[in-house]
């Protein structure tokens, strides 16, 4: 009797011919085709205790393990729910500490896209928070990388959200030096590490063709009351630009909208933004969790075009934000509001958003939503090839006293453990017992389409350069044109034009000088002249730059190193105009990262 091997051959063939399995399940292959998967985790978190707010000033006036308030010093009671006397409350990060939620507004988020062309991918990652440090974000990619994903193809960001809960530790009580309390909570950041490795898995294993369409505009331009009077504008707000308030000279911003669509048929499968406002314009005087404006663009966004709407920070240093200026009002249907009158334009007169109010808020959602889809209506369909990823690690100076004396209390979760401490690879490890903490930068291209990546909040003069108009070209180099009436540097100190600005970098004053309301003059990027800004460093063939901001860590303020005043500090009452300094991990933090992105450039360049 003779068994036919037919079938075993046939079985051998569908093995032998079988597709080797990708990570995650994800689609790649290499066949043109863009290919596109996203997935939204809820990361809201529970509020189980409150406190009574006597006074209404929204922060937490008690002591922590004190819920009656009997002792002297303990003004303010909080609840204790589950009775173990310690006050379990879930911090809001950002602004100053002890601001306790007392309730939700809306839901915070992690959310991710998960991107293929060709073999190649990428996966990007947004969350609302105001930074998530890199032992989190590195949890969630080492466990991904663990079923073949390639650990340095995810992009994780967050929003910078000022109303969400702290994530980083600072917003608790760290201002105890003796028994400071972290205002992070252990429980819910392993729950942030597994959603953002969940949202990765969930979005690979939905990809389907998309086609991409990406589009910009500059805020700037979508009319005269974005813009206050020293820009050519109608804003209230003198020096609004781009619905942009810079509160540090100089006055410099970046108000580029980048929206970048992935569409199946007639409705979005994604839509991400990026742009650099700051998501706080709630401001300090609320105890709600919520997402601030971007939650609401994205609910824009996704009332649309169907879909995951996500956002990504751009430059946010110096300070980008809409909190010192003035927003025209929307109400929550997207009707505009004029108060009735004309100008000598002929322009409608907006009514203006009340500041620190939840209708700035959606006044604020309601403009980046606006122009996200005016610019999508007028974007360009793409092809992401290339697609490639590159990182570079750089080794930043821990020096800041504050990160020195609060570091080693366990405090921040920025992995400052990690540390690197031999002087053949951090030179200044003495200067501190952190010695210089490793953090990541990248540069990620999708075609015509490229970013840069940076663990924190960039002054927009790095990524961009300088504007070249009469007003920068005449206070650039002239400490004489500054101060009163200049557009640039209006909060020049006169008394120091005499001096050479070397003298003020280490002083807070110098006689009558004020060094903490002046800046480096010649105001430059680098010592080294020939350091571009960093999206020059870009490849050719590049038309659509931008930056990521808060990826892979957040450290913080990259402040140029000409720049940086190093006398200040968070210890001191007054620092000026230098407060990014004084939490800035380093005044070396700039050069590093410029460094990084040179090596990758470089090695772009020899391929």
């Amino acid at each position: 009797m003779h068994r036919s091997i037919a079938p075993i051959l046939l079985a051998f063939a569908v093995t032998a011919c079988a597709p080797e399995p990708t990570p995650l399940g994800m689609t790649l292959a290499s066949d043109g085709v863009t290919y596109a998967g996203a997935s939204v985790i809820d990361i809201t978190p529970v509020i189980t205790e409150t406190f009574t707010d006597l006074n209404g000033n929204h922060d937490f006036d008690g002591c922590l393990d004190d819920p009656t308030a009997s002792r002297d010093e303990c003004d303010e009671p909080f609840d204790d729910v589950d009775g173990d006397g310690i006050f379990d409350a879930v911090f809001i990060g950002g602004f100053g500490p002890m601001r306790p939620a007392q309730d939700i507004h809306d839901p915070v988020w992690v959310r991710a896209v998960v991107l293929s062309h060709d073999g190649e991918y990428i996966a990007f990652v947004a969350m609302d928070f105001v930074g998530l440090g890199s032992p989190r974000i590195h949890e969630a990619r080492d466990a991904l990388a663990a079923d073949g994903f390639d650990p340095n193809r995810l992009i994780a960001a967050s929003s910078h959200n000022h109303q969400g809960p702290d994530t980083m530790g600072l917003w608790g009580n760290p201002e105890d030096l003796d028994n400071p309390t972290s205002g992070r909570d252990p429980a819910y950041q392993q729950r942030v590490a597994e959603a953002i490795e969940t949202a990765v898995r969930d979005a690979a294993a939905a990809m389907e063709p998309v086609e991409l369409v990406v589009g910009k505009t500059r805020m700037r331009d979508r009319g005269p009351w974005f813009s206050g009077s020293l820009f050519g504008g109608k804003n209230p707000t003198a020096k609004m630009h781009g619905m942009i308030y810079d509160g540090r000279d100089p006055v410099l911003v970046s108000d580029q909208l980048l929206v970048l669509q992935g569409r199946t048929g007639s409705s979005a499968l994604f839509t991400l933004s990026n742009w650099s406002g700051h998501p706080e314009v709630r401001g300090s005087s609320n105890n709600s969790i919520s997402s601030d404006w971007v939650g609401v663009t994205r609910d824009i966004l996704e009332a649309e075009y169907g879909g995951v709407a996500l956002h990504l920070p751009e430059c946010l240093g110096g300070m980008q934000s809409a909190l010192g200026g003035d927003v025209p009002l929307v109400d929550e249907d997207g009707v505009h509001q004029f108060d009735g009158t004309v100008d000598d334009d002929g322009d409608d007169v907006p009514v203006w958003a009340e500041h620190s109010s939840w209708e700035f808020v959606t006044s604020h959602g309601w403009h980046i939503a606006e122009a996200a889809i005016d610019a999508l209506e007028a974007g360009d369909t793409i092809e992401p090839s290339p697609l490639t990823v590159d990182v570079e690690q750089a080794l930043i100076p821990i020096d800041n006293i504050a990160y020195q004396i609060l570091g080693p209390k366990d405090l921040f979760d920025l992995g400052l453990e990690d540390g690197v401490t031999d002087p053949a690879l951090c030179p200044r490890a003495g200067d501190g017992p952190l010695g210089c903490l490793p953090t990541n930068t990248f540069q990620v291209r999708l075609g015509p389409v490229a970013f840069v990546g940076v663990p924190g909040e960039l002054l927009p003069e790095l990524a961009w350069g300088f504007p070249d108009d009469a007003a920068w070209l005449a206070e650039v180099d002239d400490p004489t044109a500054r101060g009163d009436g200049a557009t640039y540097f209006a909060q020049h100190d006169s008394d120091c034009d005499d001096l050479d600005y070397s003298e003020c970098r280490e002083r807070t004053a110098f006689g009558d000088c004020d060094c903490l309301k002046v800046h480096a003059w010649p105001y430059t990027l680098s010592e080294d002249p020939t350091i571009p800004p960093l999206l020059d460093l870009l490849p050719d063939g590049v038309e659509h730059r931008a930056v990521l901001g808060m990826t892979d860590n957040y450290l913080s303020y990259i402040i140029p190193r000409p720049d940086f005043n190093r006398a200040v500090s968070l210890l001191m009452d007054e620092d000026g105009d230098h407060y990014e300094d004084t939490v800035s991990p380093s005044w070396d933090f700039a050069m590093e990262l410029q460094r990084a992105q040179e090596r990758i450039a470089a090695r772009a360049a020899a391929e």
